[in-house]
């Protein structure tokens, strides 16, 4: 793999680059908006500057990105960042620890990210910059839509569909077959044993939409 930048200094863009680093890739450093983090360094890996300063003095043709914004915000800014940098010609890595566990019969999509001790399995696909985290596990023919973002040690079981920009939270479980909208958020520990169309919150166990309360 060609070296590959970060772009973001904060946590998840740490995780990132070391992800990188064990799978054998040249790591540059990190891009950050804020200028006191200019000239530091995280994972041993310099900050180089903002986005700007940096990509101007890269070449699209020699370098990839890698998208360091996490999930605890939402999607949409990680989306927005990625979307921006690709229409302008950079291109993104498919980030994947060597610990993580991946079918060769799954799909990975562009920029995707597998993270140490994830397993993704046979005829499962994985959008474009999506998040498998930590030990999260995705079962086969599950379909993860773009930018959706499994936290650690979620765990969706067969043939369930998350819709894109959703949000499945740490230790989740979702059961087999179901299906769930655009923009879901699942909360931390939830067991969804329901299809979901979207756009609102599922917690508890089993889960329910948060707009009708917790029983």
């Amino acid at each position: 793999m060609k070296p590959v930048i970060v772009i973001g200094a904060g946590g998840h863009a740490a995780v990132i680059a070391d992800a990188l680093q064990a799978a054998g890739v040249n790591v540059l450093g990190f891009t950050d908006a804020d200028p006191a983090k200019h000239q530091s360094k995280q994972c041993d890996l310099p900050v180089l500057g903002s986005d700007a300063t940096v990509l101007a003095g890269s070449d699209r043709n020699d370098v990839l990105l890698a998208n360091g914004v996490g999930g605890v915000k939402g999607t949409d800014v990680r989306r927005a960042l990625q979307q921006r940098l690709q229409e302008e010609g950079w291109r993104f890595a498919t980030v994947i620890h060597p610990t993580a566990i991946v079918s060769r019969h799954a799909r990975i999509g562009n920029g995707a990210q597998l993270l140490a001790g994830s397993i993704v399995q046979a005829l499962a696909a994985i959008g474009e910059g999506a998040i498998v985290n930590t030990a999260a596990v995705v079962e086969h023919d599950a379909d993860v839509g773009d930018y959706v973002h499994v936290a650690p040690r979620a765990l969706l079981c067969g043939a369930v569909t998350v819709g894109n920009y959703s949000h499945i939270g740490a230790g989740a479980v979702v059961r087999q077959g179901i299906r769930l909208g655009e923009r879901t958020l699942v909360g931390a520990g939830a067991v969804v044993v329901k299809d979901f169309d979207g756009g609102g919150e599922l917690v508890g166990m089993p889960a329910r939409s948060s707009a009708e309360g917790i029983a």
